[in-house]
């Protein structure tokens, strides 16, 4: 029996008990009384400077009428470094299914560093991604060595709203002559609701183009929703599809997250 460890049903899988997560009462995951002000929202807004560990489960479905999917569970670390500037390091275990193969194995390794700037009305945060072609198949990496910044603005309307702009350059400066190049844009506009009940919605469309390829879009808009199940912890799920554009990055994913928080 052929083994498949990260099929499109155990990332479901993980989707269900994200969403289990989601409808448990907040009182029955602490044996302590919580108020509304320890069950703030935390990690949501780009400009949380948060000491953090992450599991993201995502299912993409890259195309549909071909039966080629990705499905991977994403390790992230994230380290802050007084409150200003921080780092984090991500590494995805994945599953890669096509009627003509199928890998298992790991990703591309990436790190991150990045640096705040606070000013009256909004944080800036300026960032940089390394990106190492580590990947165990040719399926589940780029082959590419990338160098991508970021530039992240976030305007705070309330306590509970933000909006943040977000737009990153990816550029491969290395690797495999034999992948593609990689020159693309990705560009996000987040718009949040945080409840003082430790609730959260986000909208998150992206628009991606292919600098590489005759400036092709991708427009794929997502949402999100998620709930702080205790002080330090949250767990959301969130969905998105190709919706225009004349470049079809995938048809649509699923995915979702477990955030555990220390300071």
């Amino acid at each position: 029996m052929k083994h498949r460890p990260l099929s499109g049903a155990s990332v479901g899988a993980l989707a269900f008990m994200l969403l289990h997560a989601l409808s448990v009462p907040l009182h029955a995951q602490t044996d302590t009384t919580v108020t509304a002000e320890e069950t703030v929202v935390k990690g949501v807004n780009p400009a949380d400077n948060l000491t953090k560990f992450e599991l993201l489960p995502k299912f993409t479905m890259i195309d549909g009428d071909a039966d080629i999917s990705i499905s991977t569970l994403t390790l992230k670390y994230d380290r802050a470094i007084r409150g200003l500037y921080g780092v984090n390091i991500e590494l995805p275990v994945a599953y890669f299914s096509s009627p003509f193969v199928d890998e298992f194995g790991i990703g591309d390794l990436n790190l991150r560093g990045r640096v705040q700037f606070r000013t009256r009305f909004a944080t800036w945060i300026v960032g940089v991604e390394a990106v190492f072609p580590i990947a165990s198949a040719d399926a589940l990496g780029t082959g590419k060595f990338q160098l991508n910044p970021v530039l992240v603005g976030v305007y705070p309307f309330s306590p509970e709203t933000f909006i943040a702009v977000v737009a990153k350059h990816y550029f491969s400066v290395a690797g495999d002559e034999d992948r593609a190049d990689i020159v693309q844009g990705q560009y996000r506009v987040l718009a949040a609701y945080a409840s003082k009940g430790g609730w959260w919605l986000l909208a998150d469309p992206q628009v991606w183009v292919d600098y590489e390829n005759d400036e092709r879009v991708h427009f794929a808009p997502e949402a999100e929703v998620g709930r702080m199940i205790a002080p330090l912890v949250g767990v959301w799920i969130r969905g998105g599809a190709h919706v225009s554009g004349d470049w079809e990055k995938d048809d649509w994913t699923v995915s979702g997250g477990v955030r555990f928080i220390s300071f």
